[in-house]
């Protein structure tokens, strides 16, 4: 059963692959149960900063986009560098955090904003949400990196990139 099957070969038992790991019946529900509660916050962000408007400045969805940006890159440095339980990265980073923040949400606010001719309100929001996006992922990395090393522990660049290729 792929869900007490561990990362390392034995002689009795291959490898698991990317895929194995992916599919273990405890990541997907993690990864479901977070992408639920980021899609829930997104959609309530989107209403709270407009009213519901779909021709408001997507405050909404641009304040989920920055703080999800913030997230993804505190998540990322602080999970590899001191959280290591298999289900918690899938839950925050690729439940929570990228359902929370979609290019689709913010692909379609940009649409309406050109389709209403609403040009001083879509420049700033694609580059505030480009840009600043960037620049918290970067901000949430170094705050992750400020965290695990007063825990005490290290980040390995390298080695959160392999994981993050296995996932």
């Amino acid at each position: 059963m792929l869900s007490t099957m561990s990362s390392t070969p034995s002689a009795t038992q291959p490898a698991m692959t990317a895929l194995d790991r992916a599919l273990r019946p405890d990541v997907l529900i993690a990864v479901m149960l977070g992408g639920a509660l980021g899609a829930l916050l997104r959609e309530l962000f989107a209403f709270w900063f407009t009213g519901g408007s779909s021709t408001a400045f997507p405050l909404g969805i641009l304040l989920a986009n920055l703080g999800g940006a913030f997230l993804l890159g505190l998540f990322a440095t602080w999970i590899d560098g001191l959280i290591r339980h298999h289900v918690f990265r899938p839950f925050w980073e690729a439940g929570f955090v990228r359902s929370f923040t979609t290019l689709s949400t913010f692909s379609l606010q940009s649409i309406v904003l050109i389709e209403a001719g609403a040009w001083g309100m879509f420049i700033p929001y694609v580059v505030i949400s480009v840009v600043g996006g960037l620049i918290l992922i970067w901000c949430g990395e170094r705050l992750g990196a400020f965290f695990v090393a007063r825990a005490g522990g290290s980040v390995d660049v390298d080695e959160r990139t392999r994981v993050e290729e296995e996932l």
